[in-house]
């Protein structure tokens, strides 16, 4: 399975890429879209509620194993800048670049503006990423960039295969109920192994649950292992009770209070003490008060933050900074705790 985060600005044709890439399933401020090749699946994940508010944005990176950067044949704008800033501090495991509505420009534009991505990628975390010309008219590049998403799938198996010893872990992305069925929650499998009847706990509340059932693509299964995308049935637990982000765990780190250590953003990174700040952490996110700040090693600072409510978290969960009445670029830092 390759969970597809599509990222770019405001006119970046992502959302009709993703309707050519798979059919749209479940909607909200983030839209997912599914397509299905022998064994392979591929999820796309499309933050429509963005550049209106980061958070979605913030959300599909985080429930994505690949980033698909969209940057229009027309060229980049003030948000798909944005966008980069924020690949440079969240820094993904992988990316690739395509350049849309590639038929609405000639081949020669289309190869100067992959050169100038290249060049304002240089020196960040999407330095070398594929670019790929795409066409949701006449088709160009879409069978490429998928086949391309398919063949990260071995690798990606890999990976996860490293992870399915560890304890289970599962942020909740999406939640409702069911009739005759109760409370069912979407979310991938970060890592572990969960399996029918298993008592987990959510977290931050500290709700206890009982996994009723357990369902892969509609199909019912005993047991679901790291990288897999799951609807969980649970028992003990209501949907109104459940938020996303909330963490399905054995144990999880639960505060409003942090000191983190904080590399700031290229470019707009300054806070100071007493600023108030958005806070992002997988897909949980609460207003909160840079309450110290001190310089550390390497350009980096100690940042202290209280938070307007608890977050669950493990160690070397990234933490983003942001600051959302900034017109032009909302991302300041990151940090872990």
């Amino acid at each position: 399975m390759v969970n597809v985060a599509l990222v770019g600005g405001e006119r970046s044709g992502k959302t009709t890429l993703a309707s050519r890439l798979g059919k749209k399933g479940t909607e909200s401020d983030i839209v997912l879209y599914n397509f299905t090749k022998g064994e392979n699946i591929l999820t796309v994940v499309d933050p429509v509620g963005y550049p209106k508010s980061p958070k979605p944005l913030v959300n599909a990176v985080n429930m994505s194993d690949v980033v698909l950067f969209c940057v229009a044949s027309s060229g980049l704008d003030a948000r798909a800048g944005e966008c980069i800033i924020l690949m440079d501090l969240l820094r993904p495991r992988h990316g690739i670049i395509t350049i849309t509505k590639a038929d609405e420009s000639n081949p020669y534009a289309v190869e100067e503006l992959m050169k100038k991505i290249k060049a304002l990628t240089r020196g960040t975390a999407m330095e070398g990423w594929e670019i790929i010309p795409t066409s949701t008219k006449t088709f160009e590049g879409i069978d490429r960039l998928r086949d391309r998403l398919f063949e990260l799938d071995e690798l990606l198996k890999k990976e996860y295969e490293a992870l399915v010893d560890r304890p289970v872990r599962i942020p909740i992305d999406h939640h409702f109920n069911v009739t005759g069925v109760g409370c069912v929650i979407l979310g991938c499998v970060l890592q572990g192994t969960v399996s029918v009847h298993d008592r987990l706990t959510i977290f931050p509340p500290g709700k206890e649950a009982e996994v009723r059932s357990i369902q892969m693509q509609d199909n019912d299964v005993k047991q679901a292992k790291a990288g897999d995308r799951v609807g969980l049935a649970l028992k003990g637990v209501q949907s109104k009770e459940l938020d996303r982000g909330f963490i399905i765990s054995g144990s999880e780190a639960v505060s409003d209070a942090l000191k983190l250590k904080c590399r700031t953003a290229r470019f707009r990174g300054e806070f100071s003490v007493n600023d108030k700040v958005h806070l992002y952490v997988g897909l949980q996110s609460t207003p909160a008060l840079i309450t110290g700040m001190a310089p550390s090693a390497n350009g980096e600072y100690e940042v202290e933050v209280k938070m307007d409510k608890e977050v669950a978290y493990s160690p070397g969960d990234k933490f983003i900074l942001s600051r959302l009445d900034d017109p032009k670029q909302r991302f300041l830092a990151i940090g872990t705790p």
